[in-house]
């Protein structure tokens, strides 16, 4: 029995609608996956809050996906309920007076769903330091949490102060960012880390710790940052950064001195611009996620035979998979 024969009945008093055989490919930065058997968009932390804690009770398999990138899904799609994350709330707050007497740096707190970009966009516009390096990052700021995502020199950890949860119990709680276990693209809330009973932990909103700098200064290290990217990464849809950077190299470089840049399967492609980006020139139905999977085991292959290293993958794989 499959679950979407499950047929579950979602109470009124969570606030959203259940649609089945959701196409998610469109919701996705590389335009490809198959299909939801349910999903529901929400745009509050309590409905995020009462949606999950139903599909628990239920024991319903759930992902929330934010901006879909560095995710990967499959062309079978996925079983369960796809939780669409726009709680996109975002402002500054003063730090109170009463905890930080003689430390006055104020607070930028965004929801999960949150574009991370956008997060930084707002503090650079008060003339904050520390989330420079953000503004030319795709994805939401739960992702970001999660993966301690970074660029130009900048990682989340560097700002975060702390993070609203629900934990495994059922219960919100305030964990601060030392507790998260971080190092280069992950923490303990990553996938399968801290999953007890089935069901890790929901990162609701996360507060980050900035610093009063120079305004001019601070818009032209972001403008600065923004123009790289443009120059240095593709524009096509693609999953963002497919591996991480072996210790002391850069994946980019050693995929192009195997001599793959260019290289295609199916309907994927390794990015003439940067070889680290898989990118789908085609888009919403011009390759298939196993494309994807071939183009990458073939990366992994070669750089291994070539030069003795082993490219660990950046994203995160998602629903029904053959293998």
């Amino acid at each position: 029995m499959t679950i979407t024969t499950l047929a579950p009945q979602l109470p009124a008093s969570v606030g959203v609608e259940l649609e089945t055989d959701k196409p998610l490919a469109g919701l996705t930065s590389i335009k490809i996956g198959g299909t939801a058997d349910y999903f529901a968009t929400v745009t509050h932390p309590h409905q995020l809050l009462r949606l999950v804690r139903w599909a628990r009770s239920v024991e319903l398999p759930y992902l929330i996906l934010g901006g879909g990138s560095n995710v990967l899904i499959s062309d079978a799609g996925v079983r369960g309920l796809v939780i669409h994350n726009r709680c996109r709330a975002v402002r500054i707050d003063p730090a109170p007076y009463c905890v930080f007497p003689l430390d006055e740096r104020p607070f930028l707190f965004a929801e999960s769903g949150a574009l991370l970009a956008g997060a930084a966009r707002t503090s650079i516009n008060e003339g904050l330091a520390g989330l420079e390096w953000a503004v030319s990052v795709p994805g939401t700021v739960g992702g970001a949490v999660i993966n301690n995502a970074g660029a130009h020199g900048g990682e989340v950890k560097d700002t975060l102060w702390d993070v609203m949860l629900l934990d495994e119990a059922d219960e919100v709680q305030i964990v601060r960012a030392g507790e998260l276990g971080y190092r280069y693209r992950h923490s303990n809330l990553k996938r399968g880390e801290s999953i007890r009973g089935g069901f890790g932990p929901v990162v609701l909103s996360a507060n980050f710790r900035l610093a009063p700098g120079d305004g001019e200064q601070v818009r032209a290290t972001a403008q600065a940052h923004l123009e790289h990217r443009r120059r240095t990464q593709p524009v096509e849809p693609s999953l963002g950064s497919t591996f991480t950077n072996p210790p002391n190299d850069y994946a980019g470089r050693l995929i192009d001195a195997a001599g793959l840049r260019g290289k295609r399967l199916g309907g994927i492609e390794i990015s003439r611009t940067h070889a680290n980006f898989l990118v789908n020139p085609a888009g919403v139905g011009g390759a298939k996620a196993a494309d994807v999977l071939a183009l990458m085991a073939l990366i992994q292959e070669t750089v291994c035979q070539r030069f003795g290293v082993a490219l660990e993958p950046e994203i995160q794989r998602v629903g029904e998979w053959a293998q």
